[in-house]
């Protein structure tokens, strides 16, 4: 018994030697799926964020236009006028 006993040690030091070597790469992709998850966050918020500026930007042109066009109502109201004086 005395001879297996060694041979027990050293599998049981085996076996705690790849349990630590596991929690060291479980605790590194532990980590990297934080970071992971930290810049999925910051990508959601930009894409917000662009999504909002797009949008803000179609309603400014959108007034834009609308603008150009009752400056051109006038200016063809202006012209008729301009046309219809001697």
């Amino acid at each position: 018994m005395t001879d297996k006993t060694p041979s027990l040690e050293r599998r049981l030091d085996r076996l705690e030697l790849g349990q630590a070597k596991m929690l060291a790469s479980l605790s590194a992709i532990e980590s990297r799926i934080e970071i992971l998850h930290q810049e999925f966050q910051r990508t959601a918020t930009t894409v917000s964020r662009f999504s909002l500026a797009q949008e803000s930007a179609r309603l400014h042109s959108q007034r834009l236009e609308s603008f150009v066009g009752e400056v051109r109502g006038q200016l063809t109201k202006v012209e008729a006028a301009l046309g219809k004086e001697p």
